[in-house]
């Protein structure tokens, strides 16, 4: 377990310090003249949350002792859902910058409510339609942060 939390920990890590570094890239309030805050404020602020705890980790998993650290399975019936959780968000993130925000986000949010609510299907897609609506509402009429990209855009 110690070195699962160790590897775990430095990957949260550089990938907060990827998100720190890029949001520094990104525009600030003062560019739009509105006094709303630039897209990268949040992503910052999570990233720099995350980095936290990623240093928490790695200390905390330094200094415990080798026999109060918890053995967990690598593969149980949970475990095997939490990795394919993670394969279907990296496939999400891959096609999301060439099709654009809506369609994969949709798509994305209606198969994670029929796997983990197995609701009816036309309430799980009518959820999901309406959610990915206001945030893209949301993102491009109150934060300025345009999310108009990919070829299926609006």
């Amino acid at each position: 377990m110690r070195k699962g939390n160790i590897i775990a920990g430095i990957v949260c890590a550089a990938v907060a310090l990827y998100v720190i570094v890029t949001c520094l890239s990104y525009p600030r309030a003062e560019a739009y003249g509105t006094g709303v805050p630039g897209p990268g404020l949040w992503p910052g602020i999570i990233a720099a949350l995350l980095l936290i705890c990623s240093v928490g980790l790695i200390a905390g998993t330094l200094m415990m002792k080798k026999e109060d650290l918890p053995e967990l399975p690598m593969w149980t019936p949970g475990t095997k859902r939490v990795y394919i959780s993670m394969a279907i968000l990296l496939v999400y993130m891959l096609v999301l910058s060439t099709v654009g925000f809506i369609i994969p986000s949709v798509i994305m949010l209606f198969a994670f409510c029929q796997w983990f609510h197995r609701g009816a299907v036309w309430k799980n897609a009518v959820i999901s339609i309406a959610v990915i609506l206001v945030i893209y509402y949301v993102f491009k009429n109150f934060l300025n942060v345009p999310i108009d990209f990919g070829m299926f855009s609006i």
